[in-house]
Formats: structure tokens, sequence, C-alpha cells
């Protein structure tokens, strides 16, 4: 049922329906069809293999570098294999947009940094992943 939602149908209206008899008309009423009308293009298509794979890179930039800020934000040990990897992650992932924003604490300048990163990763996973859909 939901993938018929999107496909055009026609409705016709019922042959009691007194909104589609005239005036003075006897026998069969005629007929009207009303058009339900569908989603623009892009919201229509789906997600192909290439598109989602796009989108799950950038989904799971995202979350490295969240994750990241939040091991950050909650000072935990570096030395631990896992943080220490996930923190390593982050800053390869965040090369880019290194210095993009100084600040006079090394943290503050981390979380703003890369909370840009996430953003632009999302948007152009986004993008990317729109522009194969087709």
């Amino acid at each position: 049922m939901a993938v018929s939602i999107f496909r055009r149908r026609e409705h016709r209206a019922a042959d009691t329906d007194p909104a589609v008899t005239g005036p003075g008309e006897t026998g069969a009423a005629p007929r009207r069809t009303v058009v339900v009308r569908r989603p623009s293009r892009w919201r229509r298509s789906r997600h192909n293999p290439i598109s989602a794979t796009i989108l799950a890179a950038g989904w799971a930039a995202v979350l490295v570098l969240g994750l990241g800020m939040l091991l950050t934000w909650s000072d935990a040990n570096p030395g631990n294999a896992l943080v220490d990897a996930t923190l390593d992650a982050g800053r390869w992932l965040a090369s880019p947009f290194h210095d993009v924003f100084t600040r006079s604490s090394p943290e503050h300048q981390l979380y703003l940094n890369w909370a840009i990163a996430a953003g632009v990763y999302y948007a152009l996973a986004r993008v990317l992943a729109w522009l194969t859909r087709f």
C-alpha cells in the first residue's frame, strides 16, 4: 500500500454522486476524473547500492567525529586503545578543517572544527547520494 501512494491514480466519482450529475440530467451520470499529484522526482527515486554506501560513509564519518568530541568532552583515558583509535580517526577526518577557527582553549577549538567537519561530511554525503540516485 505504501508504494501505491506515490503512483498516479485516478479516482472516479460514484454514479449516485449528486455533484457529478448536472441539473436536469437523467440516466447515467457523467464521470469526472480526479488526478492525484505525484511527488517531485527527487522524492520518488530510491537509493541504489552506490548512493546507500555513500550515505553510510557520511554517517560513519559523522559518528566518528561526534564520538571523538564526546570522548574529549568526558575526559576519556587517551591511553585506552578504543579511545585512541577513535581520536586518531577523528583527527584524520578533521585534518582538512584543522585550523578553520582558532581558540585559546584547545578543547573548544577541537569541538568547533570537528563539528564543522561533521556538518560538511554529512552535507557532502547527502548531495553525492542524491546525485547518484538517478
